[in-house]
C-alpha cells in the first residue's frame, strides 16, 4: 500500500516530527490542525470564528493535497478551549459541513498556546487509485 505522509506549503511547518496529513490507500488523516498561515502566524487571534474558519480552510488545503475534499470527510474531532464559543463554533463549521454531516466530537481542552482557541482534526475516505 502506498502511504503520503505530506505536509502542504500553504500550511505553516510543523515544530515536532509529523505530518499534517496522511493517506494509505482509501484513508486519509490530519492532524490537529490550527488557524495559522503558511508562515505560521495565528489568524483571528482573540476571534473563534475567525480561527474556526481558517482551521477548516487549512483542512481543505490538506485533504486537497493528497487527492481529498470536504466531501471525503466521515469524522471529525473538535477542540475548544473554552466552550462558552460552542455556539460561534458551530455557526462556521455548519457553513463546511452542513450538508455532508460527518461524524463529529467536540472536546473542551488547553491547547498548546493561549492565544489558540480551536484546533481539530479529520478522517477522510477516498477512493483508492
Amino acid at each position: 500500500m502506498n502511504i503520503q505522509r505530506v505536509n502542504p506549503t500553504s500550511l505553516s511547518t510543523p515544530l515536532a516530527a509529523y505530518s499534517q496529513v496522511v493517506r494509505a490507500g482509501s484513508i486519509v488523516t490530519t492532524a490537529g490542525l490550527v488557524p495559522t498561515d503558511a508562515s505560521g502566524k495565528i489568524i483571528g487571534e482573540g476571534d473563534i470564528k475567525l480561527q474556526v474558519r481558517k482551521t477548516l480552510e487549512n483542512m481543505v488545503a490538506a485533504l486537497e493535497s493528497v487527492g481529498a475534499t470536504i466531501n471525503d470527510v466521515i469524522k471529525t474531532t473538535l477542540y475548544v478551549s473554552d466552550m462558552s464559543h460552542y455556539g460561534d463554533v458551530n455557526e462556521v463549521y455548519n457553513e463546511f459541513f452542513d450538508k455532508i454531516r460527518p461524524a463529529r466530537a467536540t472536546i473542551e481542552a488547553k491547547l498548546v498556546l493561549p492565544s489558540l482557541w480551536f484546533e481539530m482534526d479529520a478522517i477522510a475516505v477516498v477512493q483508492d487509485t
